[in-house]
C-alpha cells in the first residue's frame, strides 16, 4: 500500500475511532459523533469503537471516491447505477445543519476504501490519495477575474528572466494546520500564545541574499577566475504563495486590480534589517476602494488598509532560519511602530485553561489523562474565541478564529475556525465566490 504525505493536511481525510456518540433531539435514524472536537451526523448504526474516515469541512470528494461508493446524487455516475448518494458532482462537503443540528464533517467506513485495495490503517493517518488513486482535496472555486473588482492585471507577453534568488534564502510561510489535528502537540506546560485570525490576504517582504546583477566588466572578469562580489541584499516580497517582484514575476497575474502586495511592502520594507522577513496579513480596503475581503473592513476607511505581522524570521548567509519568539513579535513591532496581530492570551496552557490535569487518592497526586484536559482546553478555546462577532469589525460579521502558536526554538502554530465563518464561507462558495487565499 501507498500512502504520500497530503498535498494539504487541513484537507486530508484521517483516520478515527468513534469514542463519542450523543442523541440528537428529533432525529430518530441519525445521531451526532464528537470527532475530533467537532460534531458530525452518522446513522445510528455507527457505534463506540467504529473506526472510519473522517473528511473535514470544505474538501472535496474524488470523483473514483464517490463513484466506488455510490455517493453521487446522479445514479448513473456511481458504480452501481440503482444506488443514489447525496453528492453532487463537486463532491464538496459543506457545512450545514440537520433538523437544527450542525453537522461539522462527513464519516465514512473504512470499508469504503475496500475498492482501492486497502482493508485497515492505524488510526491518525492522513492521505489524500491511496495507492496512486485521488481521495480527496481542498474544495476551490476557479474564476477567471476578481470578484467586485474592474479585473486582475495580467501581463500579455511572456518575459524570460533569470532568478536572483539564492537557494534557502526566501521561504513562504506554510499553511496554518488545523488544531483539533493537532491537540496531542500541546501539554499544560506549553507556552502559548494566542492570536486573533485575521480575514484579509497575505504578504511576505524579505531583504535577503540575492543573486548580484553582474556589469559586462564582472562579468569578464568572473570568466578569467577573478574573485567579484556576486551576492548582494535585495528585497523579495510575495502574496502566500506566488513572488510578485516584477524583474523576477513579469508575468504576475494579480488576483486585485491594484499590486496590494507591493503597496504593503513599500510600507514595511525599511524596518527589515539584513536577513528579515516579515509575514503578515493585509486587511481593510485597496486603494481604488475595493474590499479586500468581502464585509471585513477592520476598523479602515475605505480605501485604506491595515497591516498586522505575525511572524518574524532571519535568515543568516548559510540559509540557516532564527525565528522571532511570539513575543520578540509582539516587542519589536511595539518598538518600530508596526501593528502585530492582536494577542488574546500569553502563557502557560494550563493557565489557559484554569486547571491541571491532575488527580488526587489520599496522599498520592498524578496526572490524568491528557485527552481529557486537552478536549477541554479545545472547549476553552471555542468559548472565548469562536462564534462571536469581529470585535474589530465596524460590520457584523463573524470573527474568523483564532491561532495558538507553541512558542520554541521553531515556529509551530495551529488555527482554530469558527462555525459561523465556517457557515459564512459555504453561503459564499455556493455563490461561486473564490477564496483569494486559494489563488495567490
Amino acid at each position: 500500500m501507498k500512502l504520500n504525505k497530503p498535498k494539504n493536511e487541513n484537507y486530508s481525510a484521517i483516520v478515527v475511532e468513534i469514542k463519542t456518540l450523543i442523541t440528537l433531539e428529533k432525529c430518530d435514524n441519525v445521531q451526532g459523533a464528537i470527532i475530533m472536537g467537532n460534531q458530525v451526523i452518522v446513522s445510528k448504526s455507527v457505534k463506540i469503537g467504529d473506526v472510519g474516515l473522517y473528511f473535514p469541512l470544505e474538501c472535496a470528494l474524488s470523483k473514483e471516491y464517490l463513484s466506488n461508493n455510490n455517493l453521487y446524487n446522479k445514479p448513473e455516475l456511481n458504480l452501481d447505477n440503482t444506488q443514489k448518494g447525496y453528492f453532487d458532482e463537486k463532491g464538496r462537503v459543506r457545512c450545514q445543519r440537520f433538523r437544527g443540528h450542525k453537522s461539522e464533517g462527513l464519516f465514512m467506513p473504512l470499508e469504503s476504501l475496500q475498492c482501492f485495495g486497502v482493508l485497515e490503517l492505524e488510526t491518525n493517518t492522513c492521505f489524500d490519495e491511496i495507492n496512486g488513486f485521488p481521495i480527496c482535496s481542498k474544495y476551490i472555486v476557479k474564476q477567471n477575474r476578481t470578484p467586485g473588482q474592474p479585473g486582475s492585471r495580467k501581463s500579455k507577453t511572456k518575459i524570460k528572466y533569470e532568478s536572483k534568488l539564492i537557494e534557502n534564502q526566501f521561504r513562504f510561510h506554510d499553511d496554518t494546520a488545523m488544531l483539533y489535528r493537532n491537540l496531542h502537540r500541546i501539554t499544560p506546560e506549553s507556552l502559548i500564545h494566542i492570536s486573533y485570525t485575521m480575514h484579509g490576504t497575505s504578504g511576505i517582504s524579505s531583504y535577503i541574499l540575492c543573486k548580484k546583477k553582474l556589469n559586462w566588466i564582472e562579468k569578464l572578469l568572473s570568466k578569467l577566475n577573478i574573485n567579484i562580489k556576486t551576492e548582494i541584499y535585495d528585497y523579495i516580497y510575495s502574496s502566500r504563495k506566488v513572488i510578485k517582484n516584477e524583474e523576477l514575476n513579469p508575468n504576475a497575474q494579480h488576483y486585485y486590480s491594484e499590486d496590494i502586495w507591493g503597496i504593503a511592502h513599500n510600507e514595511v520594507k525599511e524596518f527589515l534589517q539584513k536577513g528579515m522577513t516579515f509575514y503578515y496579513e493585509i486587511v481593510g480596503f485597496l486603494p481604488n476602494g475595493g474590499a479586500i475581503q468581502k464585509d471585513y473592513d477592520y476598523g479602515c476607511e475605505v480605501t485604506k488598509h491595515a497591516i498586522y505581522i505575525y511572524r518574524i524570521t532571519s535568515t543568516n548567509v548559510d540559509g540557516k532560519v532564527i525565528e522571532f519568539s511570539a513575543k520578540q513579535v509582539q516587542d519589536f513591532c511595539k518598538k518600530n511602530g508596526l501593528n502585530a496581530v492582536p494577542e488574546l492570551y500569553y502563557g502557560y496552557a494550563k493557565g489557559f485553561t484554569g486547571i491541571m490535569p491532575i488527580k488526587q487518592e489520599g496522599n498520592n497526586i498524578y496526572l490524568e489523562d491528557l485527552e481529557s484536559w486537552r478536549n477541554h482546553f479545545l472547549s476553552a478555546i471555542k468559548i472565548n474565541y469562536n462564534e462571536k462577532d469581529c470585535f474589530m469589525c465596524n460590520t457584523e460579521v463573524p470573527e474568523e478564529g483564532c491561532v495558538i502558536r507553541i512558542d520554541g526554538l521553531e515556529f509551530e502554530a495551529y488555527k482554530q475556525k469558527s462555525e459561523r465563518f465556517y457557515a459564512r464561507e459555504t453561503v459564499l462558495l455556493d455563490k461561486g465566490e473564490s477564496n483569494i487565499e486559494d489563488e495567490n
